[in-house]
């Protein structure tokens, strides 16, 4: 009777033991977060400050239409040239300070983004996917790299390059399918 009842036990436990160790396998072969595939292109532009170019922005959306900066939207710029973080993260905060952002607003995000950043050379891409739920996902050449899941964020970083009143009003049209405008 005791050895039955000791069979038993170590059967459930070598069969608790087996579905941990699937779901511990599972877990470390679970896939990293990757780009969205089923996002189609809205528009495309290609940013030049005098003779310089700087990268090609693409803006895509599930129904390859602009509605606004609160769905969900795919972000990519693939650069012509070397940037460092920093400068990113100036410009960043430039284009924050121009649209009327508070500093005590941005400054976490751009603490955060110092974090998340790469330096950028020549032919790699930074794409910034913002979810339904407003949450932001940062992709260096594919590969994510960062979250931030504050919708503010998502929607002061979007406006950078789609706000009606963007630094850039000739992107922002071509990006937003607006060409026509």
């Amino acid at each position: 009777m005791i050895s039955d009842l000791r069979s038993s036990f170590l059967m459930r436990l070598n069969l608790l033991f087996f579905v941990l160790m699937i779901f511990a396998a599972g877990a470390l072969h679970a896939k990293p977060e990757h780009l969205p595939v089923t996002m189609k292109t809205v528009g495309q532009a290609e940013l030049k400050l005098l003779w310089f170019s700087l990268y090609t922005a693409t803006l895509a959306s599930p129904e390859g239409r602009f509605i606004s900066v609160s769905g969900p939207l795919l972000l990519t710029l693939k650069y012509k040239r070397k940037i460092s973080r920093q400068n990113l993260l100036d410009e960043t905060e430039k284009q924050w300070d121009r649209a009327g952002i508070d500093v005590d607003s941005y400054a976490p995000w751009l603490l955060r983004l110092k974090e998340i950043w790469p330096d950028i050379s020549q032919g790699d891409s930074l794409a910034f996917f913002q979810t339904a739920e407003g949450e932001g996902r940062f992709y260096y050449n594919q590969q994510h790299i960062g979250t931030l899941s504050d919708r503010k964020f998502s929607k002061a970083f979007l406006n950078i390059w789609l706000s009606d009143n963007s630094y850039f009003p000739q992107l922002t049209k071509a990006l937003t399918g607006r060409t026509g405008d």
